[in-house]
């Protein structure tokens, strides 16, 4: 085809398909070229030999990063590093060992890139590459895994392959495919409080069966798929397998480039513009035809869980099992069979089913966003005796953020404990295995017969449904333990109780508060004064608060914090910027309206003017005053308020700030100093005492 000849109408995976095609061999496969090829212990080691046996080297082992998981213990069995075979052994058996080792001596010999265990940069492949940059959208993308479908989420094509396709990678750096049908799943509108990625994917998974995109590569896309989070979205694509499809693709927007952004592997300066640049182009034009297209509701899907033995057995969370009337018998004896094994019967409603394990974690939900839902419910809760809970990050990145949020200290609270990174429970390869005819309540992604361990009954579900039956000791609904909140500060400040101070990007939905002129009095009214603490609890209870309740303490209706879903607790991604009105902040010089501000959970006020005093006293309690124009102030508020889903990504490191719905942006100042001080979370006195490192003091001179 020549320059002047146009392009026909492409898919995105027609797209990076097309890109990376050596030659396609008639009546046979595709030689495709692979950019990425992730390596485990599992199903490695023989790749390895079928190059030995050939006699020849691995083609690019720069192109290549291997990490051990599966094996790998999320709790030793004795004090001592993970090189001490003896202690290492008794955790998780000499097989394991072996094929640990075998990692290690392949990759040495062959100079490929080992992330090994115990070091900063190890964990679950499917958690490390996204995390790292190491999966960039436009890529092609293998491992002999299923779930590599995960990386799908930047937008990249990423395949399970088998041992001797790895072969294929590491001798070639190709590999020889047939092309698959394309599938768009659209999913419209906006989910409800406590529906996640999750609860999407299995829902989804229930409707088409775990075969309905077999043969097809699937692209996700709609407004509820372009509202979710980086982390949701990788959830999704990595359950995409269980639905029959070895890849699940999302288009790369600036979710995926402020997720990707600063990250290792990722290009850096000039290259990243241009490397942005270049996958803005990676969508599906619009005309571009799929085999296969369905549609689904947000609205339709409610937190779901499985009663079955395999991810397509779902029901809602307060439905009913389904009963064997009007069934095929081939059909009829199935659902039969999975429910003698899983101990239910048809008709049956699992609410209140007492639950023996829940397992947060795998490369489906052992993400920093995954740990900070879970410890959002257990919050002011214990962990219910005679639950055994297994808390696993999916990476040591993962492991040191939710301790310096602070979740560690949460879950402690509530009486559990976070192990060490690893897939641990989600297929009983290494000493995590539910013992036979328990049930557990897991947050991975397969509830065949002993998947976890032999014998063992799986409920697969989101962080959220396996947080509530964790602290009830029973299957419950993630929704009523929300409702039972005697109020809201125990789900607020994701900022200031967390103890995430550092902020660098926000991407979230906005609350908008347009009252011009709002002065700190309305923001906090003086009795909240009279106070001793700093505790952001209080304070957050205070923001706003004779404007939310009335004399009585009664919610005032048509105060927007009262109006859903405005009246839901910040989070990540939610509610965590204000769009407020003109000159807001101005009176009083009392900080203790930035308390409420930070207490409340919010990391941003967006205005055209802010009180100066006012400026400064969010920036000392982490959060960030933009200034923008007046006409760019009210663009953002009409788009809210027309659309309450719209997001709004706010960039420290660039001093921008983008309407997500229009692509608009502008720029805002801010000192130096303190834009330092925000993205290494650090107040004035943390700084202070970090210059007495490299500077000496007058005195002393």
């Amino acid at each position: 085809m020549n320059s002047k000849t146009m392009q026909p109408p492409r898919t995105l995976f027609d797209k990076i398909w097309d890109a990376h095609v050596i030659q396609r061999i008639d009546d046979g496969p595709t030689q495709l070229y692979i950019d990425r090829l992730y390596l485990h212990e599992v199903t490695s080691p023989q790749a390895f030999d079928t190059l030995r046996e050939k006699g020849i080297d691995v083609l690019r082992p720069q192109q290549a990063f291997a990490m051990p998981d599966h094996n790998t213990p999320s709790k030793l069995a004795a004090p001592d590093s993970y090189d001490a075979t003896p202690a290492f052994e008794r955790g998780v058996g000499p097989g394991s060992v072996a094929q640990i080792d075998t990692l290690r001596r392949n990759c040495a010999e062959t100079g490929i890139t080992l992330f090994d265990m115990g070091l900063e940069d190890n964990g679950i492949v499917h958690v490390v590459g996204p995390e790292k940059g190491l999966s960039l959208p436009g890529m092609t993308i293998v491992c002999g895994d299923s779930h590599t479908s995960t990386h799908g989420a930047v937008g990249a094509i990423a395949l399970g392959i088998g041992t001797s396709e790895v072969a294929q990678v590491l001798a070639s750096q190709c590999i020889l495919q047939q092309k698959p049908k394309t599938m768009r799943i659209n999913i419209e509108g906006r989910l409800a409080p406590c529906v996640t990625a999750k609860d999407v994917a299995l829902y989804i998974i229930a409707q088409l069966t775990t075969s309905g995109a077999t043969g097809y590569a699937v692209e996700y896309a709609g407004s509820t798929i372009r509202a979710m989070s980086m982390e949701g979205r990788l959830t999704l694509s990595n359950l995409t397998i269980e639905m029959g499809s070895r890849t699940g693709l999302i288009a790369p927007d600036d979710i995926t480039f402020a997720y990707l952004r600063d990250r290792q592997y990722a290009p850096k300066g000039e290259a990243w513009t241009r490397a942005v640049a270049s996958w803005r182009q990676l969508y599906s034009d619009a005309e571009a035809h799929f085999d296969r297209e369905v549609t689904f509701r947000a609205e339709d899907i409610a937190p779901r869980i499985t009663f079955g033995t395999n991810p397509g057995a779902g029901i809602a969370i307060d439905g009913t099992i389904p009963t064997t009337d009007e069934l095929p018998e081939s059909d009829r004896r199935q659902l039969l069979a999975q429910l003698d094994y899983m101990q239910f019967h048809p008709g049956q409603r699992l609410l209140g089913t007492p639950v023996d394990y829940v397992f947060l974690g795998a490369c489906t939900n052992g993400r920093i966003e995954d740990f900070r839902a879970f410890a959002s419910l257990v919050r002011g809760r214990r962990k219910a005796e005679g639950v055994t809970a297994w808390l696993v990050p999916g990476s040591w990145a993962v492991r040191r953020q939710i301790i310096a949020e602070g979740i560690d200290s949460v879950l402690a609270d509530a009486g559990f404990e976070l192990r060490l990174p690893s897939c641990s429970a989600c297929l009983a390869m290494n000493a995590d295995k539910v013992p036979a005819g328990k049930l557990c309540v897991s947050t991975s992604n397969r509830n065949f017969v002993g998947r976890q361990g032999p014998g063992s009954r799986t409920i697969l579900a989101s962080p959220l449904t396996a947080a509530a039956a964790a602290v009830t000791g029973v299957v419950s609904d993630p929704r009523e333990l929300l409702a039972q909140r005697p109020s809201q500060d125990e789900s607020l400040a994701t900022g200031v109780v967390h103890g995430n101070k550092a902020l660098r990007q926000i991407l979230s939905t906005c609350i908008p508060i347009a009252i011009d002129n709002c002065n700190t009095d309305l923001i906090i009214p003086a009795r909240y004064l009279a106070s001793t603490t700093r505790d952001p609890h209080f304070f957050g209870d205070a923001f706003m608060h004779d404007l939310r309740y009335d004399g009585d303490g009664r919610p005032l209706p048509d105060f927007v914090l009262n109006k859903s879903p405005f009246c839901e607790p910040p989070s990540e991604g939610r509610n965590q910027i204000i769009v407020a009105g003109q000159n807001w902040g101005s009176g009083s010089s009392r900080e203790h309206a930035a308390w409420a501000i930070a207490g409340y959970g919010i990391r941003a006020v967006v205005s055209s003017s802010i009180a100066d005093i006012h400026r400064g006293n969010l920036l000392n309690c982490f959060v960030l005053p933009v200034i923008v124009s007046e006409a760019f102030r009210q663009e953002l508020t009409d788009t809210i308020m027309a659309d309450p889903q719209t997001q709004v990504l706010i960039d420290l490191d660039t001093q921008t700030v983008t309407n997500i719905a229009n692509g608009h942006s502008e720029s805002f100042d801010i000192n130096g100093y303190k834009k330092y001080c925000l993205q290494h979370g650090l107040d004035d006195i943390d700084f202070l005492l970090e210059s007495l490192k490299t500077h000496t003091l007058h005195q002393e001179a």
